[in-house]
C-alpha cells in the first residue's frame, strides 16, 4: 500500500481559518425546480430541465453541509445554473424543445433560451477581481446526466495569464438530494447527487481571477449543471491519517490480473467492470490523498453487495472454469454475499479533535446510490453518516469491461464522500463499518478511508517502545507513545491544525494520560540526545533547550487533554523554525517507577509563515 501526503482539497474538514469568496455566475438557464414551476412544461419563462429530470428544490434549497458552502439561486422563474450542452440532441435527441405549446412533458424553447447550442464555452466576467494567495483554490458544484463525465475550468487573470483543470463526475442519478422527472413536467421522481470538485490555484499566488469560464464537456449525450462556484483563500492543511481497511475483496486491476477470468486468486469485478490500474496509479489530487492498495492479487477494496444478484444477477460466478468472461468463484472470497455490514476494526484507535472528519474514496455501479458509514467509540457511542455517489461511468480514471476479462473499456468515475465528526472531539475512534447500500441491485467498492484531523503533519519522535532510550523501569510501552505509566499506557502527542503561524490554529494534544491530572506542554529548541531522549521520571525527556512552558491542562477523565492557546506566540515561533514540544504529566497513585511523573513522546514541528 502508498501512504502519500498530499492533502485533501475537497473536503470541507481539512481546512481552517479559511476565507470564501462565493462567485456570482453568468447563469444561462433555468433548470431546477424552485417553488411552482412544476407542472408547466410550456411556461415561457419558466424551468426546463437539461435533459430527462433535475434537483427539485420547491420547498428551497436544504440546508447541508456542503450546499451551505455556496450562493445557489432559490428564486423561480430565474436563471440558475449554468448549463453546458444542447437540449436538442441530449440523450440522443429525444428531448429535443417542442415548436408548439401541447401540454406533454416537452416544453417549448423557453424565452429566456436564445442559443439552444451551450456547448461552447461559458464564460463569468467577475465584477470584481480576486486576489490569490499561495493557499487558494477554485471549487464548484455540478451536475452532469446521461453517465457523467468531464468539463475544463478556465481561469483568466488580471495579467493576460490562464489556468485550466478538468473536473470530472458519475451520473447524476440516485443521490442524497430530491429530484424531479418527466423532463419538463417536473414530477417527484429519484433522487439526484450533486459533485464537488476543485482546482488547486496555489501555483498562482499574486495573480487576480477576472473570468471563469466553463468548457469542453467530453459526453456531448450529456447536459452539464454548474451550481456555484467558490474561489477559497487562506486554507490551512489538517493532518491526514490512513486508514487500514479490512478489504474482503479483490476488484482493482492490477498488472498481470487482466484476462484471467479464472484465476483463483485474481480479480473479480463487482458488476460487469473496474478501475484499470494494470500501468499503475495516475498521479491525481484525489487518489493522491489516499492509502490505495497497489499489489497484485491481493484484496484492494471493501465490497458492500453481493456479485451474485448484482445487475439483476446478469454476473454470478461459474460453477466450473469455461474461459468465459464469468470467472469462477475465487477462494478468498468464502461467501459471495457481502451485502451486510463490513467492519474494520482499528488496531491503533485514534483519538479526535474537534475539526475531524472521516473521508472514504469510493464507487457505485448500477445506478449509484448511497451507503452508511457508521463510527464506534470506546465510550460505547457511535455515529452514522450517509455518503452518496453517483454511478461509475464515464470519469477520469482508465477502466475496465468484460466483466472478470477486465478488458479495457470506458472510463470510470471515484467519488469522496465525507462524515463530520467535529462534534466527537475527545472520542476515541475504535471502528468504521459500511453498511446499508440504497440500491440492492448496484456493488459499492470502497477503495480507502482517511481520518482528516488525527495525526501528524510534523515528526513524532523518542518513543517508549525500545527504539530510543530505553525506558527508567523496564516500563516499554507501544510504538508511537512515551513510556508506559500507571495506566499500563504510554502517553501520547500529536499535533492538529497546522504549521502556519499566521494561521494560530496548531494544537497540541495529548492522550493516554492519567486522568484529572495536570499536564505541562512545553516547546524546546532541540532534541534531546539527538531524538533519543534521556530518563526522567518514569519517562524519557525528549525536548529541551530554551525550554518554555506553554501551558498546563487538566487530562479529562479518559486521560486526553489539548491546548488552547496560540502556540506560535507563546513559544515566540517564526516561519523557519524547527522546534519539539512534549507533555510533562502527573501519575501520583500508580506510578510505575516511582517517580509520580512521565512523559509523552515528542513532536518536533517546523513552522511555516
Amino acid at each position: 500500500m502508498r501512504t502519500l501526503s498530499i492533502l485533501l482539497l475537497s473536503a470541507p474538514a481539512a481546512f481552517a481559518q479559511t476565507s470564501i469568496t462565493q462567485v456570482p455566475l453568468n447563469y444561462n438557464f433555468n433548470g431546477m425546480v424552485h417553488a411552482n414551476e412544476a407542472g408547466q412544461p410550456d411556461d415561457p419563462n419558466g424551468y426546463r430541465s437539461i435533459s430527462d429530470r433535475a434537483l427539485n428544490f420547491s420547498g428551497g434549497v436544504p440546508g447541508d453541509a456542503l450546499l451551505d458552502k455556496y450562493i445557489i439561486v432559490n428564486q423561480p422563474q430565474a436563471l440558475d445554473i449554468v448549463h453546458l450542452g444542447n437540449r436538442n440532441t441530449v440523450s440522443g435527441g429525444i428531448w429535443g424543445f417542442e415548436t408548439v405549446a401541447d401540454g406533454d412533458n416537452i416544453g417549448t424553447q423557453p424565452a429566456w433560451l436564445t442559443t439552444v447550442d451551450q456547448s461552447t464555452p461559458q464564460t463569468t466576467t467577475l465584477s470584481s477581481s480576486i486576489a490569490l494567495t499561495g493557499t487558494s483554490e477554485l471549487s464548484c458544484i455540478f451536475q452532469i446526466s446521461d453517465g457523467g463525465g468531464s468539463f475544463d475550468v478556465v481561469v483568466d487573470f488580471a495579467s493576460g495569464a490562464q489556468a485550466t483543470a478538468t473536473l470530472s463526475g458519475g451520473d447524476w442519478f440516485a443521490g442524497a438530494y430530491a429530484g424531479c422527472d418527466s423532463v419538463d413536467f417536473a414530477n417527484f421522481g429519484a433522487t439526484l447527487h450533486i459533485m464537488e470538485d476543485t482546482m488547486d490555484l496555489s501555483a498562482f499566488s499574486g495573480e487576480s481571477v477576472t473570468a471563469i469560464s466553463f468548457a469542453n464537456p467530453s459526453n456531448s449525450n450529456a447536459g452539464y449543471a454548474i451550481l456555484a462556484a467558490n474561489v477559497s483563500t487562506g486554507f490551512v492543511p489538517q493532518p491526514t491519517t490512513p486508514i487500514t481497511l479490512n478489504y474482503n475483496f479483490n476488484g482493482m486491476v492490477h498488472t498481470g490480473e487482466g484476462g484471467l477470468p479464472d484465476d483463483l486468486l485474481g480479480y473479480r469485478s463487482i458488476s460487469d467492470r473496474g478501475l484499470d490500474f494494470q500501468g499503475g496509479f495516475p498521479p491525481n489530487t484525489v487518489l493522491d490523498l489516499y492509502s490505495v492498495v497497489e499489489q497484485a492479487n491481493a484484496l484492494d477494496i471493501v465490497h458492500l453487495g453481493n456479485r451474485l444478484t448484482v445487475a439483476g444477477g446478469a454476473f454470478p460466478f461459474d460453477g466450473v472454469a469455461n474461459g468465459d468472461c464469468n470467472g469462477i468463484q475465487p477462494s478468498w472470497l468464502t461467501n459471495p454475499d457481502q451485502s451486510g455490514p463490513q467492519t474494520t476494526t482499528l488496531s491503533t484507535p485514534l483519538t479526535l479533535t474537534n475539526n475531524c472528519s472521516l473521508d472514504v474514496l469510493f464507487q457505485i455501479s448500477n445506478g449509484g446510490g448511497s451507503f452508511n458509514v457508521t463510527c464506534d467509540f470506546a465510550s460505547g457511542a457511535t455515529t452514522t453518516g450517509t455518503v452518496s455517489g453517483g454511478d461509475w461511468f464515464n470519469g477520469q480514471f482508465a477502466g475496465t469491461g468484460g466483466v472478470d476479462c477486465a478488458n479495457a473499456d470506458n472510463n470510470l468515475n471515484v467519488v469522496e464522500g465525507s462524515v463530520d465528526l467535529g462534534a466527537f472531539s475527545g472520542e476515541i475512534l475504535t471502528a468504521i463499518t459500511f453498511s446499508n447500500s440504497s440500491n440492492t441491485d448496484a456493488g459499492i467498492a470502497i477503495l480507502a478511508a482517511n481520518l482528516v484531523g488525527v495525526g501528524d503533519f510534523g515528526n513524532t519522535f523518542c518513543f517508549g517502545d525500545g527504539s530510543a532510550t530505553l525506558c527508567p523501569c523496564g516500563n516499554t510501552s507501544s510504538v508511537g507513545v512515551g513510556c508506559a505509566n500507571g495506566s499500563g499506557l504510554g502517553g501520547r502527542l500529536i499535533s492538529s491544525g497546522s504549521s502556519s503561524v499566521s494561521a494560530a490554529n496548531l494544537v497540541l494534544e495529548g492522550s493516554q494520560l492519567i486522568g484529572s491530572q495536570p499536564g505541562l506542554y512545553f516547546q524546546g529548541n532541540n532534541a534531546v540526545a539527538s531524538g533519543a531522549g534521556v530518563q526522567f521520571g518514569d519517562g524519557l525527556r525528549c525536548a529541551g533547550g530554551g525550554v518554555i512552558r506553554l501551558q498546563v491542562r487538566f487530562a479529562g477523565s479518559g486521560g486526553s487533554s489539548a491546548t488552547t492557546i496560540d502556540i506560535a506566540a507563546k513559544g515566540g515561533c517564526a516561519a523557519g523554525d524547527v522546534k519539539r514540544y512534549q507533555v510533562w504529566y502527573r501519575d501520583p497513585l500508580t506510578s510505575p517507577c516511582g517517580a509520580q511523573f512521565n512523559l509523552t513522546n515528542g513532536v518536533e514541528i517546523t513552522w511555516i509563515p
